[in-house]
């Protein structure tokens, strides 16, 4: 019997969490779901965190205007909560207006980078140093992040406001309703915010 002692073998699955996808504030992992306040480090459920940020040129200064993560379980809760007609329009958008060679082809130059594969707008293909405003997320098991669930993705502030045109009515007031309850953000203040 063949024994292998490779140190890949020994790797855990997926890449430790990029500072990107860290806290804002503590520098360290986002320990707990918004919506359930799951231990997230756990490792028992994927879980999805998401920023968006706001890039203010005149002051060479980007910031971070909320971040949060949600475990599996609330997630698709949350997902199953959209309209169908939205769901549909997404999905239909995604497919035909994504770059996947784009990010592929960043994954597999940069395998230990992943703060690299989120360099472009994974949508218009714009690069992030010439955006003000843009989403990032990626999917993560404990302290992993992963790729197998969905892959990371970075989205630019034209395409999120495509992407906010095809939404109807019901899913912007399930989004309002999100971003009030979590972040005590009012309707009017939300902007773009679309969950992947």
């Amino acid at each position: 019997m063949e024994e292998h002692n490779s140190e890949e073998e020994n790797q855990p699955e997926g890449l430790p969490i990029p500072e990107i996808f860290l806290n804002s504030d503590t520098k360290s992992p986002i320990t707990n779901c918004v919506q359930c306040d799951y231990d997230l480090l756990s490792g028992g459920r994927y879980y999805v965190i998401e920023k968006v940020f706001k890039k203010y040129p005149s002051f060479q200064k980007t910031e971070i205007l909320f971040e949060y993560a949600v475990c599996s379980k609330c997630y698709e809760n949350m997902r199953g909560q959209l309209s169908k007609e939205s769901m549909e329009n997404l999905a239909a958008y995604m497919a035909t207006k994504t770059d996947v060679q784009a990010l592929q082809t960043r994954m597999a130059l940069y395998p230990d980078q992943p703060e690299e594969w989120l360099s472009h707008c994974m949508i218009k293909g714009t690069p992030k140093s010439e955006l003000t405003e843009f989403q990032m997320g990626a999917c993560f098991k404990g302290d992993r992040l992963m790729t197998n669930y969905m892959p990371p993705f970075m989205i630019g502030g034209l395409a999120l406001e495509e992407m906010n045109a095809l939404l109807s009515q019901q899913t912007k007031d399930e989004m309002d309703d999100f971003m009030g309850d979590n972040f005590g953000i009012p309707p009017e203040l939300r902007k773009d915010l679309i969950l992947i």
